[in-house]
């Protein structure tokens, strides 16, 4: 066991979160690859509805994700900006990502200055758990949930592809969404074998950030055998 995985151990971390418009579900889970980044998606013509078309970061090659809970403050300002398609998706991914050796870690939004503060390993790692945070005006609380990093937009970039069998579960706002997302599927001949789970907090970027600076964790709800039931 590596460093990275036994702080992952100790901090209680059980996922990697990366959201999407439902939309690219169908790209996703209907392409043997599974989740690419937007330069493969790019280089190889493939259909796609990038999140972020401008990436600020420079690193296009990598996907843009989250430790424990999505990104929400830049999750909610995406969504507002389009008018159009209104059901977004947060992909859980397996944790053990974290300990790739070509995964990035960065303490704040990975496109302040350009890029400047996302690095590798152990130490990247660490950087997202310090005490205080590049471009926050705040210290890490003592009750901050140990799982999620000081800065609630820190992102961690993970090299693709990530397959099929990697992504673990698929978070939705709310049970009606769960249906509509499973039959959008079946009707494109794609039967979704991921849990589902309603998890209203992951879109609400007040109250989600409030969890997590008091300790406590999002509730969710698998979603399953005709209805949801709990965990």
């Amino acid at each position: 066991m590596n460093l990275i995985q036994q702080e992952c151990v100790k901090r209680g971390i059980t996922r990697i979160c990366h959201f999407t418009q439902s939309r690219n579900l169908a790209h996703i889970f209907d392409d043997p690859l599974g989740l690419c980044s937007k330069r493969t998606l790019q280089q190889h013509d493939m259909p796609h509805n990038p999140t972020d078309p401008d990436r600020y970061d420079g690193r296009d090659e990598l996907i843009c994700c989250s430790i424990e809970y999505p990104n929400t403050y830049y999750f909610a300002k995406v969504r507002e900006q389009d008018h159009l398609f209104k059901d977004w998706v947060v992909l859980m991914i397996d944790p053990s990502y974290l300990w790739h050796p070509e995964t990035c870690f960065c303490p704040c939004n990975a496109a302040r200055s350009r890029g400047a503060y996302i690095k590798k390993g152990i130490n990247g790692f660490l950087s997202l758990y310090a005490a205080t945070s590049p471009g926050i005006n705040f210290s890490r609380p003592d009750g901050h949930l140990p799982a999620a990093p000081t800065d609630i937009q820190a992102e961690v970039l993970l090299k693709d592809p990530i397959p099929h069998d990697s992504i673990i579960g698929i978070a939705v706002h709310t049970e009606e969404q769960a249906h509509r997302e499973i039959c959008r599927l079946k009707l494109q001949g794609i039967t979704l074998d991921k849990l589902i789970y309603i998890a209203p907090d992951f879109f609400n970027k007040a109250h989600l950030s409030c969890l997590i600076q008091r300790g406590v964790r999002a509730p969710e709800t698998i979603y399953g055998n005709g209805g949801p039931h709990g965990r």
